[in-house]
């Protein structure tokens, strides 16, 4: 049968159609029975076959009708489940309204069992007053149309009602010729009515409050007026609610707030504020519909408005008008107050004697040295602070000023925490606040120290100036405006002969006639300052003046200083520098003496010889102006700041910039009474010196490479007479014993034999090579270097070779030393550095001739001493290196190899 036969013709009836597809599927299943006979005629065989698949076909039947009626029971239990422990109460009614069919939660709603519910009408657990609307309700939904859900109070619990909402349809009764049935949800909402009976109540408590309060109360959306109560009205001095409602936040506000800003943007930062932070409060300053200015304290609070989704706000306005003002007034007194203690620099200070607690500001606690605390401090602080030597009088003070109700009026001292003694003005009264408790003390306090220290340095002073009137020669004049002498005092009158105010109304002019043209300018308002020179008894004396006119008094003073002593030793001083300038003039030195500002003091012909500078233009200069090419010097400057320091120091061999002359200089700190008052630089010229030294230097080097010359040809020599006779002696006869060895007949003791002057021979051979190397006199240095790293076995060390710029031949010594030296420190890896590989370098260029060897053993800690080898060591190789002029360098760290370079210059 083909896959169009099995289509359903147009016409057939959808069971048709499955009737024969199942009937193909039982073709296809068929089982071929082998019980029939051969023979068996055709239409027997088609009828058993058509058997078979009938009897297929009904099994498949069976089959699927057990698969329909398992999914079908499936299908009833999860509606059972769904309808019995939905969350919704649900039921059938009559068209009459009888309970036909519920579910638990219905029957939980209706608070009955289910039996006792089947059967009556719903209306009897509704409450009274909501049957008629169910009735309505129900009589709509038999009527075929779709009434809005109907909300009913049930009596489940009369102390808490239960509000249901029920949403119904209209469905088929359980017969086709059956009356329909009503079809209920039952939705509990007791919680959303009670939440709104509550909104109910709050909003009219609200709307109670906010009509009746005695602060303005508004209403704002968008930041503009919504509602208001009388109250804001009457704050504004409007009549109606139409002359403000709608307008804006910042309506009857002046253009900008008394802090500057502009009232719409200060009003909409607000807004903002509010609705980030759900209230603000801040103060505002409006004007009423008169013009007039006053305040408010504004409170917003965000209120959820329900019917809206932008959100109201709430304004609290109250007026603070006076209490600002007050607060002003209060203000201003308090700022003048604090401007008069703060130019005052006077503090306040409070003693609670119920409490014996101090109360005091900033100022007074710095008055105290203490760091300001604003909680109340014990008075026991305040009473350890005072000075020990005034704590008596203080407290009788004060214990006076509370018996007797006085005034305290005190100065005393009082002590920091640091140990600093203060002085301070403390004044103050009782203030009895409940007549027969303990009043309090409230004072002011300042610092008067500094009034005390000028009070004790201007007695200080009287005392100095009395003093120094009394016992130094110094003579105080004054005159009046005509030069008539006022006050003539002074120690310095002694001389004279002349006591004190002797010359009290005698003229200047008459007493001293060499004063007059000086006197004249004095009395004309001019500060003078002159010496007078007086004879007395074949004597000069000698008198330092100065005066000053003062305006205020009209008088003239005078100060004479006797300085005969001073001047006679200035005379001396100039004679004694005349000669030491003779002296300093005269010596072969360069001298220079600066003072502690490095000004230049003394200046010789010999420094003005090699300056150029000349003594007065060097004199008062500095030392870095008038000779940079010293002065500027790093280690000049720095051995002179020593000497300032008073260490004496030297700086030997100073060429200077230009090179062509040497000196010794020498820095000497300059004393006057343990003091350093100065440096003297004293520059010997030693070129000449220098040159002589330097030559008797090159002759003995000379000398000595030739006394180094004629030993190493003598060592070498001696190294050869004593390879040759290894050679030919020694080593001629061990060959020969070996011959004869080789002509005895085979034995092990023999071989032996053989074997150990083998060994001899190549020692004695080995160590003939090393007295004497040939192949160094014959073929030169590289040669040698390279057949002397062959002769060392791979395994013992690896060695890498790098020669350059040997190929010219060098001074016999020198070859001699750097392959000797190699040799020495080749021997020394292999035995002492237990180093894996070693570089070695030789190269000659620019005139020298660089020998590097470098290994990576275990690195040497002490270079000082010679190596423990048979060799010349690092100490012989130290001497000869520096007999040809050259340089000897060890580089080495533990554990890190050792790095040895030899420098020498070659010539010709």
């Amino acid at each position: 049968m083909s896959e169009s036969e099995n289509e359903p013709t147009p016409g057939t009836s959808r069971t048709e159609a499955a009737m024969r597809e199942l009937r193909l599927r039982a073709e296809r299943r068929q089982r071929v029975t082998s019980s029939l006979p051969p023979g068996t005629p055709a239409t027997v065989q088609q009828l058993v076959q058509e058997l078979q698949v009938h009897q297929i076909e009904l099994e498949m039947q069976y089959e699927e009708l057990l698969t329909a009626q398992a999914e079908m029971e499936s299908s009833r239990n999860q509606y059972a489940d769904l309808y019995e422990f939905a969350p919704v109460g649900y039921c059938t009614l009559t068209p009459q309204g009888e309970i036909e069919q519920l579910n638990l939660r219905a029957s939980q709603l209706l608070g009955v069992p289910r039996q006792h519910a089947v059967g009556r009408r719903l209306a009897v657990y509704v409450a009274p007053h909501f049957r008629a609307e169910l009735a309505t309700y129900l009589e709509a939904l038999t009527q075929l149309t779709q009434p809005p859900p109907v909300f009913v109070q049930l009596l489940t619990a009369p102390h808490a009602p239960q509000q249901v909402r029920l949403e119904g349809t209209l469905a088929a009764g359980p017969t086709p010729a059956g009356p329909p049935s009503l079809r209920l949800a039952l939705i509990d909402v007791t919680e959303q009515h009670q939440a709104r009976l509550a909104l109910e109540r709050s909003e009219q408590r609200f709307r109670i409050l906010f009509e009746r309060n005695q602060d303005g109360m508004l209403l704002l959306r968008d930041n503009h007026f919504l509602d208001c109560n009388e109250a804001a009205l009457r704050l504004l001095g409007l009549r109606t609610k139409e002359d403000l409602l709608g307008r804006h936040a910042a309506a009857f506000s002046p253009e900008k707030q008394p802090n500057g800003q502009f009232s719409m943007l200060q009003a909409n930062a607000y807004w903002d504020e509010t609705l980030r932070r759900g209230f603000c409060r801040f103060e505002w300053c409006r004007l009423r519909s008169t013009g007039e200015e006053f305040w408010e304290d504004i409170l917003l609070t965000t209120i959820l408005d329900p019917k809206s989704d932008t959100p109201l706000v709430l304004a609290t306005w109250r007026d603070i008008t006076q209490e600002k003002q007050a607060a002003i007034r209060i203000r201003e007194n308090e700022d003048r107050l604090r401007m008069a203690l703060s130019a005052s620099e006077t503090g306040v200070w409070t003693i609670d004697y119920a409490t014996d607690q101090v109360y005091w500001d900033l100022r007074s606690q710095t008055i105290f040295g203490r760091p300001f605390d604003p909680r109340p401090t014990p008075f026991q602080v305040v009473r350890d602070a005072i000075h020990p030597a005034d704590l008596a009088c203080v407290t009788e003070a004060l214990q006076r000023s509370a018996r007797e109700q006085a005034p305290f009026d005190l100065e005393h001292r009082i002590v920091w925490p640091d140990g600093t003694v203060r002085h301070v003005s403390a004044v103050g009264k009782i203030v009895q606040s409940t007549p027969g408790q303990p009043g309090r003390f409230v004072g002011l306090m300042r610092d008067i120290t500094q009034r005390r220290e000028a009070e004790e340095e201007l007695n200080y002073k009287t005392q100095l100036l009395e003093h120094i009137l009394v016992h130094l020669p110094v003579i105080l004049s004054r005159l009046a405006a005509d030069g008539t002498c006022l006050e003539v005092v002074g120690h310095g009158l002694r001389r004279l002969h002349v006591q004190d105010n002797e010359l009290v109304g005698r003229s200047v002019f008459e007493v001293f006639p060499s004063l007059t043209e000086p006197t004249r300018r004095l009395l004309a308002g001019e500060q003078v300052a002159f010496l007078d020179v007086a004879a007395l008894g074949g004597q000069t004396l000698y008198y330092q003046n100065y005066g000053f006119f003062d305006a205020q008094r009209q008088q003239a003073v005078l100060f004479a200083i006797d300085v005969t002593e001073a001047e006679q030793g200035r005379v001396q001083l100039q004679a004694e520098k005349e000669f030491t300038q003779s002296l300093l003039n005269n010596t072969v030195d360069c001298v220079v003496a600066l003072d502690t500002d490095l000004r230049i003091t003394a200046w010789n012909a010999r420094m003005v010889a090699l300056a150029g500078v000349p003594e007065a233009a060097a004199l008062g200069r500095f030392f870095a102006e008038a000779h940079p090419s010293l002065g500027l010097i790093p280690e000049v400057v720095a051995r002179v700041r020593q000497a300032l320091a008073g260490e004496a120091s030297a700086l030997l061999n100073w060429t200077g910039p230009s090179g062509t002359l040497t000196l010794d200089l020498n820095f000497v700190p300059l004393r006057h009474q343990e003091a350093v008052t100065g440096v003297l630089v004293v520059g010997r010229d030693v070129t000449e010196r220098n040159h002589m030294l330097a030559e008797a230097t090159r002759l003995k080097l000379r000398q000595q490479q030739e006394v180094l010359s004629a030993i190493l040809t003598t060592q070498e020599e001696e190294r050869r007479r004593i390879s040759e006779s290894l050679h030919n002696g020694v080593g001629q006869l061990l060959y020969a014993t070996r011959l004869t060895l080789d002509t005895l007949p085979p034995s092990e003791q023999l071989r032996t034999c053989q074997q150990l002057l083998s060994d001899a021979i190549r020692s004695t051979r080995a160590i003939s090579f090393e007295l004497t190397p040939s192949i160094l006199e014959d073929f030169g240095l590289e040669l040698a270097l390279r057949e002397l790293v062959k002769r060392i076995p791979p395994q013992a060390l690896t060695i890498d070779l790098n020669l350059s710029g040997l190929e010219a031949a060098l001074p016999r010594p020198l070859e001699t030393t750097v392959y000797r030296s190699v040799q020495e420190l080749l021997n020394n890896v292999i035995k002492h550095a237990q180093a894996r590989e070693v570089f070695v370098q030789v190269a000659r260029e620019d005139g020298m001739l660089h020998v590097s060897v470098e290994d990576d053993g275990v690195g040497v800690e002490d270079t000082s001493e010679a190596g423990p080898g048979n060799g010349i060591g690092l100490a012989g190789i130290r001497t000869r290196v520096g007999l040809l002029g050259g340089t000897f360098t060890l580089q080495s760290r533990p554990g890190r190899g050792t790095s040895i370079t030899l420098t020498f210059p070659v010539t010709g």
